[in-house]
Order: C-alpha cells, then sequence, then structure tokens
C-alpha cells in the first residue's frame, strides 16, 4: 500500500470528505474501485442513475465533498463540472490519480491515428527485452484500475491518451511524450481545430524538458499557433524498411512504418537496444480493423480498415495502395471539411460505396469528382454490391472515414459485419 507521506498534498486534503466520481462507465467505476483499495469514501455519480451511483449532484451535494475525479466524456462546461468548480471543489481526472501513484516510467502516447498500435507495439517490445511494462489509458485499461488489479506499479506505464483525456491534465506529469500526427478529427466536440490540437499539446506542457517525439506534420500546426516545439524531438524518418530490418514484419508499410520509427526514436532516447526493438518488430501482430488483409476472392483483396474513423486515417491507409481502391465508406460525421476530404480521396477511389449518415452528402461530392456512387442501407448489401462489379487485381477497402455510432456500437463491430459478409461470398 501506499504510504501517507508520499500522497501528494492535493489527494490528502482531497480525501478529507468522500470523493465525488463523475461517470459510471469503465474509467468512473475503476477510480471507485481503486479509492476503495485505498480505503478512500467515494460517491458514484452519473447522469443516468442506477444502483450504487446517484443522478443528483446540486449544490448542497456539491458542499459534501471537496475533490471531484471526472471520467473524458463529461464535456468541460457539463452543469456538474461548472457547479463543482463554482463551490471550491478541485477537479481532476483519472489519469491525474491514478499517476500521483505509479512509481515507474510513464510514457504518454497522443495523436490523431496510430495510437493504439504505437502503445501496443511499445508495450510488447518492452516485455520482449525483459521490462515490465503496461499498457493503459485510452487503450481500454485505466491507469486506476491497473494498480487496483495490484499491477506492479514500478513497471513503465505506456499510456494511451485522448484528446478528450487530456485536455483537462492537472497533475499527470509524463517522462516522455510521443505525439503520432496530427488532423482535422472530433471537431464537433472540440469546436475547432485550435481547441483539438491545444488539448494535445496540454500533454507537452506537463512533460519535463526535451520529453516530447512528435512526428511530421506537428511543427506546422504549432508554428500556427504559435506554440512552441523541441526541435531535437522531431522523428527522423529516413531509411526503407530493408535497411531498418523490417521487411516481412507488419511496419514495412505505410502507416504502419512511422508507428515503428516513432517507438525507435523513443527507444534511442532510452538507450535500448535497436535489435531487440526489429526482433519484436518481427514477432509484433496488430490488433484486429487496422488495415487488415481478411480474404482474397477471385483475385480480388478485400482489407477491413474499420478503426480508421477520421479523414487523417483513411489518407494514411490509402497511400499504401499504388492501384485506385474500391471504397467502402461513410459513417457518423465528427465535424471536419467534408468537401476537402472527398476532394483529396476522389483520384484513389476506382469507385465508392457509401454507408451511414453521410451517404448522400458523400455521394454528392464524390461524384462532383467523377468519381461513381452507390448508397446501401447496410454494410453487406454494400460488400455484396463492391464484389459483383470488382475484377481480379483490385482492392475492397473498407476505411470509413467517419465514427460508427449511426450504425454500430463502435469501430470493432463495423468491422466484424464487415468480416462476416465478406466471408459469406462465394467464388464467382
Amino acid at each position: 500500500m501506499v504510504e501517507e507521506q508520499q500522497i501528494p498534498t492535493w489527494l490528502v486534503e482531497g480525501y478529507e470528505k468522500p470523493v465525488a466520481v463523475f461517470g459510471a462507465g469503465v474509467t468512473g467505476r475503476s477510480v471507485l474501485k481503486w479509492l476503495t483499495v485505498l480505503s478512500v469514501d467515494a460517491v458514484l455519480y452519473d447522469e443516468k442513475d442506477g444502483e450504487g451511483v446517484s443522478g443528483r449532484f446540486d449544490e448542497t451535494v456539491a458542499d459534501e465533498h471537496r475533490l471531484v475525479v471526472v471520467s473524458p466524456g463529461f464535456s468541460e462546461n457539463h452543469k456538474w463540472l461548472e457547479l463543482a468548480r463554482s463551490r471550491g471543489l478541485r477537479v481532476v481526472t483519472e489519469c491525474d490519480l491514478g499517476a500521483a501513484y505509479w512509481r515507474g516510467p510513464i510514457i504518454a502516447i497522443t495523436g490523431t491515428n496510430g495510437k493504439t498500435t504505437l502503445t501496443e507495439f511499445l508495450t510488447f517490445a518492452f516485455r520482449s527485452s525483459g521490462i515490465e511494462a503496461f499498457a493503459v489509458g485510452n487503450i481500454g485499461e485505466p491507469l486506476c484500475s491497473a494498480l487496483a488489479d495490484e499491477k506492479n506499479p514500478e513497471a513503465v506505464a505506456v499510456c494511451e491518451i485522448s484528446s478528450f483525456q487530456s485536455r483537462a491534465l492537472k497533475y499527470f506529469k509524463p517522462d516522455y511524450v510521443l505525439w503520432t500526427n496530427f488532423d482535422e478529427d472530433h471537431l464537433d466536440h472540440h469546436g475547432d481545430l485550435r481547441s483539438y490540437f491545444e488539448s494535445k499539446y496540454r500533454l507537452l506542457e506537463l512533460a519535463g524538458e526535451h520529453a516530447t517525439i512528435y512526428g511530421a506534420g506537428i511543427s506546422g500546426y504549432a508554428d500556427r499557433y504559435g506554440l512552441p516545439l523541441d526541435a531535437d524531438g522531431k522523428v527522423d524518418e529516413k531509411g526503407s524498411p530493408e535497411e531498418l530490418g523490417l521487411a516481412g514484419s507488419v511496419f514495412e508499410t505505410q502507416p504502419e512504418l512511422r508507428s515503428y520509427l516513432m517507438a525507435r526514436a523513443l527507444w534511442q532516447r532510452m538507450g535500448l537496444s535497436e535489435n531487440e526493438l526489429v526482433e519484436a518488430a518481427h514477432s509484433f501482430k496488430k490488433s484486429p480493423h487496422r488495415m487488415e488483409l481478411i480474404r482474397m476472392i477471385d483475385g480480388i483483396s478485400f482489407w477491413d480498415d474499420s478503426k480508421a474513423t477520421n479523414f487523417h486515417a483513411v489518407y494514411g491507409g490509402m497511400s499504401r495502395f499504388k492501384e485506385s481502391v474500391i471504397w467502402i465508406g461513410g459513417g457518423k460525421d465528427k465535424g471536419g471539411d467534408v468537401s476537402l476530404f472527398a476532394e483529396r480521396i476522389s483520384g484513389g477511389i476506382e469507385a465508392a460505396y457509401l454507408i451511414g449518415e453521410t451517404s448522400e452528402k458523400l455521394e454528392r461530392l464524390l461524384s462532383a469528382h467523377g468519381v461513381p456512387c452507390s448508397t446501401f442501407e447496410s454494410l453487406e448489401s454494400a460488400v455484396e454490391s463492391a464484389f459483383a462489379k470488382a475484377a481480379s487485381g483490385q482492392h475492397i477497402l473498407l476505411s470509413p472515414g467517419f465514427a460508427s455510432f449511426d450504425m454500430f456500437s463502435g469501430y470493432s463491430e463495423r468491422g466484424e459485419v464487415y468480416r462476416k459478409a465478406v466471408n459469406a461470398l462465394k467464388e464467382r
């Protein structure tokens, strides 16, 4: 158990009254679980009240607390947060709380795309090199959950951080920050591109000097917004897969190669063996729905990139194909310039098979650029129609560019539906 003198003053003060935990999802419940381990009283609040969850947070209730731990799903101007601040309560994130107890190195990973692959690969590479490490954060297991499950707090925590999490951080101090890339995403939540950028930049402000490693394109946005960057942190993207020893691994093509180069930059900074990193790269397997070849039928290849929920991910995915693709895309709009997106991808599309709430808009925009388009009520029917028109040597690519929540519970379900639809096809 953590010795009391190690606990930051802001936590000691916060524990003088029961802690208010906002959000009854995975994050909130992990916070509650960890506070229970610490024998700290806490109350779980959520607008959807239920057993063990209160749906009421007013002035009288607020005065019963000194500390609020908030889940990333709460908007900054949520009425409960505004009330908590107005009553003088300290508001922190789950990452702030967990980091206060984690003793080992914390590596924060953020970016518009590639975060999860990089988080998984670094964790795998550390373990392959004999260094204990855990993947935590936005990847699925909150830091507080790892602590509550008695995972070694002296290990390396490879922490994926979304913009929803980073914007409100106060006490989270990573030893390294890896920022993969940046492009339009979540503008429906952040409002504009600058706010989205600044939410990720918050990690750099919290990290120590020379602790940042960042990919191509970040510096251009930083210059635009007048925010300083460590020039030594930019990743060197020179070197072919053959020169880097990556031929035959999942990192020999883009966009995975950029993820490897980010990991390599950290590896070099930490003084670790690059040979061991290369060995790990050849053993590493990506999680599903990340530019995965599902099947070849009659010379037609079917690719599942359902994880591509924003424009930048689609650009990166399409860059690996030398030929135009038969594109299956569309979904729930998250903001951003859809007209520019349609213009940029039109040159790489042989035909578009569109689904979801953006299908009609995409059909109009892509048709204006000469792309043959069709819209469908289901993903299964889009797959069947695309296969009926495709010829040997062509690629059918599910890389939606939009969120899945208009039709599915998440990108994983969308990818599984696609996989089943492809596997149901019969050779002609």
